[in-house]
Parts: structure tokens; sequence; C-alpha cells
């Protein structure tokens, strides 16, 4: 084999990585948040998680996203446990889809041309969904140039005796299995690693036996993407990553076990004539006899993660993350679901830190702040740490023109509610100050407070649901509570000067109860900031 054949080889195997990753990329923005979406609600029986997982790894061509995304999602708390195995297991099936089409010899001959037609796409098209189309048509001719690449590189190796020997000794059914996983760990993608055993099959450079055996291998280091994915997330999140390593694992062994004693492997063999597409009906197989076997043990796989990473979360440090778990390996839509859950946890903590300053108006005695000053501490840190994450987010190759928008509303709620956070605890220091000094409000002043902070926390709590899911009723309504309140907060102010005049209470107690006045304002304004985010 020539430094000829060898730069070649390294020629086609970068272009065909380049458009295994570019491809995956295009389709999943192309199917954009409907993934996320249809993954939450439409995986509540399992057979449909597997059917909706083999689907959907099919449609963006790769199961470490798949997988990884889950991860993702139940580390967000959005999806259960028992719930991501079918998912799991049908990634795996879908992703064979990719080896198949790689068999296709076909569309090889026509691979500069597709290339051609995609690029015209990208550069000409104005529509970003077809620009997406654009990037997976010209992804699609790239992978498979640079598989024929390197299918004519490696022919020489078959007439290499040393390499002749080395292929020899992967028959060996654990050696085999030991070089596809480390194989995959290196190229982090199960496709793009079958691919390249699809190529060595048909320049005759390995046998299908030992190409076989390899291809479990393949299959089992595909479980390092979610494994490193999982590294910093929950207890649940790194059982995600250990179901599927399990899953491939028995897989594995099932097979090993019984091409010992049965003439599997010569079965396999007969589904074709051309080497390349017997390594892709054996992987498809594979992974369809491995979910039909190990479907109805999916409860025992999950219990057996549960038993391999033991324990339950610890209590997490307020100023904490808790939902983002950000690695090289997340996906556009598994960053988002995570920020949104994140950005929920923050909300939550506002509206607590709310309601703790505005009843210690109503309360006959000095309220501890420490837990206040506590959770105000956590919200400014998830401020940061969100809208870092968000910073970071521009940097996903994969996200959709739907996800840029929503990242770009989400860095105004979380200023919003931060502003929030604010005005609370001014509300809360000023309750301190008054009980210390023994000052109070008069009884007519408190009814009208309590009418108007029942307004104002309806519509931060209907603020933001408006935002999660925008509708124009909604907003109407936050609107309409808006206006009540501009015009609440001027009678009240009237009302009190009247007070004054009347000497029914002091400066003091005016000061402060015009600069709670003004903080509730801001705060019903920020919170229609938030409504007003998603329109």
């Amino acid at each position: 084999m020539t430094s000829d054949n060898i730069i070649s080889l390294l020629g086609g195997l970068a272009l065909f990585m380049f458009g295994m990753t570019f491809m995956s990329d295009g389709l999943k923005k192309l199917a954009g948040d409907y993934m996320r979406t249809i993954l939450e609600k439409l995986t509540e029986t399992r057979i449909m998680a597997v059917l909706l997982g083999a689907g959907l790894t099919a449609l963006i061509q790769s199961s470490n996203a798949m997988c990884v995304m889950t991860v993702g999602f139940v580390n967000a708390g959005m999806m259960e446990l028992e719930r991501s195995v079918g998912i799991i297991m049908g990634a795996k099936l879908g992703t064979t889809i990719t080896g198949q089409l790689i068999a296709t010899n076909y569309i090889s001959k026509y691979a500069p041309v597709i290339a051609f037609v995609g690029v015209a796409f990208l550069m000409f098209a104005k529509s970003s969904k077809l620009q997406s189309f654009g990037q997976v048509v010209a992804s699609l001719g790239i992978l498979f140039v640079g598989l024929t690449t390197m299918s004519t590189a490696m022919r020489p190796l078959a007439e290499e005796k040393w390499f002749i020997d080395i292929m020899s000794n992967l028959s060996f059914p654990l050696l085999g299995v030991i070089v596809g996983v480390i194989f995959t760990v290196i190229i982090q993608s199960a496709s793009a690693s079958v691919g390249v055993l699809q190529m060595m099959a048909l320049s005759g450079v390995i046998a299908f036996r030992p190409a076989f055996y390899v291809m479990l291998g393949m299959n089992i280091g595909a479980s390092i993407a979610p494994i490193l994915a999982s590294i910093s997330g929950k207890k649940d999140a790194k059982r995600v990553a250990a179901i599927v390593a399990i899953f491939e694992t028995l897989g594995m062994i099932i097979f090993v076990i019984v091409t010992s004693f049965l003439p599997v492997l010569d079965w396999l063999a007969m589904t074709s004539s051309d080497p390349s597409r017997q390594i892709a009906n054996a992987n498809t197989i594979f992974n369809l006899v491995s979910v039909i076997i190990l479907f109805p043990f999916a409860n025992q796989i999950a219990g057996l993660a549960k038993r391999i990473v033991r324990g339950d979360d610890e209590e997490p440090d307020m100023a904490k993350l808790e939902f983002i778990s950000e690695t090289a390996h997340t996906t556009a839509t598994a960053m988002i679901g995570q920020i949104d859950a994140e950005t929920k946890r923050m909300q939550d903590l506002v509206r607590d830190n709310l309601h703790l300053a505005t009843e210690n108006y109503f309360k006959n005695v000095i309220s501890d702040i420490k837990p206040f000053t506590k959770t105000e501490e956590t919200i400014d840190f998830l401020s940061k740490e969100i809208t870092d994450a968000l910073v970071r987010m521009s940097s996903f190759g994969d996200t959709t023109p739907e996800q840029i928008k929503h990242v770009g509303n989400l860095f105004h709620v979380i200023n919003d509610l931060e502003r929030i956070g604010d005005h609370a605890e001014n509300m809360a220091q000023f309750s301190v100050r008054m009980r210390k000094s023994k000052e109070h409000f008069s009884k007519t002043a408190m009814e009208e407070l309590r009418k108007l902070i029942n307004i104002i926390d309806k519509i931060f709590d209907e603020a933001y649901a408006q935002m999660i899911t925008p509708d124009q009723d909604k907003y109407a309504h936050v609107y309409a509570l808006k206006r009540d309140v501009n015009r609440m907060i001027e009678e009240m102010k009237e009302k009190h000067i009247n007070r004054m005049n009347k000497g029914k209470c002091t400066s003091q107690q005016g000061m402060m109860y015009v600069e709670l006045l003004m903080d509730l304002e801001r705060v019903a304004a920020h919170a229609m900031n938030i409504a007003q985010s998603a329109t």
C-alpha cells in the first residue's frame, strides 16, 4: 500500500465523517423541536417509544444524538427513566438505516451530482428549510464521494500479508468486539464506524465473519457518547447511559453465544451477495433481534441500571445548576429542554421570594429573611449561568430558526425574572425595617394592598404560562390585568395622599408605602415583558 493510498484513505474518511455530521445536523434542523414534542407526548407506552425511537433516529441519522437527547430529557425531568428504555431500543434499530443507505451502490455513481445539487440549494435558497434540505442533499453526496474514495484506497490492503494476518485474528469473537469498541470510541459514531467496515468488506480487506464481530463491538462503542453526556448529570441521566451500554452488551453476548452453536453467520451472509449489504443486513438483524428478545425485560434492564448507578441525588446546593448538563455531545434540542427546565426552576424561586416579600407585610412578627437571601443569591447565580448557556447555544450547528428565536426570547425572560427578584428583595428589606421601627400601614391601605398583590401574583403566573405556550387570549388577559394594576396604583397613591393630609399616617409610613407601590408596579411591568417575549 503506497503513501498515495494512505492519503486517499484519510481524505475519503474525512469526507465521509464530514458528510455524516453535516447530514445529521441538517436533518435535525429540518426536524426541529418536533422531535422534542413527539418524544414528550407520545412515549407513554413502551412499544410506541420503540417505534418513535426507531423512526426519529432514522430521520436524523444518528443514534448518538437520539440517546444523548434522551439523557438530556431525563436529566431535565422531562421524561421518566423507564420510558427511556423503549426509545433507546428503537434508536439502535433506527440507526441501522444508515448502513442500508451506504450499501446502495447506485447512489455512489451519482454522488458528485447529488453534492452539486445540494450545494446549489445551500447557496441560492432563501428559505431556511430549503437551505437545511440542501445541507442534507449536499452532505449525502459528500458522504458517498468519501465512501468511494475509501473503497478504492483500501483495495491494496487485501494483498498485504501483515494486514491479512491481523484480519484473520479478528475471527476470534472477543478480539473482534474489542477492536470494534475501540474504533467507535475514537470515531464517536456507530453509523460511521459500520460504514467504514462496509467499505473494508467491499474492498475485500475483511471477510464477513471477523467483520460481524467487529460490528458487534462498534454497537457497544456507541454508548460512549451518552456516557460522556451524563457525566455531570443526575443519577437518572447516568442510568440512561448505562441502559444504552447494557442493551448493546446483552445483545452482543446473545449473538456470540448463538453463533458458537448455530450457523447464524452463514444465514446472514446468504442475505446478499454484496459484502457491504451483508454487513448492513447483519447490523439491522442484530439490533432487531436484540430488541425483540430484550423488549419484555425493559423493566429489568432499568432495574439493572439502578443497581449499577446506586443511590439518590444529593440535596443540591441551591446555587448550582440542576438541569443543564452540557457536554460536547449535547444536541441543540436537548440543551434547549435543559435550559427551559432551569429557567422554570428560576421562575419558581422568584415566585417563592415574591410571595415571602409581600406576605411579610401582613405578619405581626419580624420574619427571618436568611432563606430569602439564600434564594436571591441562587436567582442571581442562575441568571448568570443560564445566560452563559444561552450564549454558548450559538455554537451549536444543529440549531433551528425557531430555536434561535426561543433563545433570543429567553435572554429577555431571564433578565426580567432577575429584576423581579431584585424588586422582591427591596420589598423584603422595607418590611423588615417597618417591623423593627414598629411602623404599620392603615387597615384600609392593607386591604387595598392585598387586592393589588393578588392581581400581580396572577399576572406573574399567567405571563410565564403565556411565554411557554403562547396564546392570544392569554396575552389579552394578562394585558388587561396589567392595565388594572396601573389604574389601582394611581388610585392607591391618591388615597394615600388624602390619608397623609388628614394625619392618618406619618411621612415615614408614606415613604415606605410609595416605595412599595413602585416596586409592585415594576414587578407587574417585568411580568408583562415576559408575556410579550413570546408574541
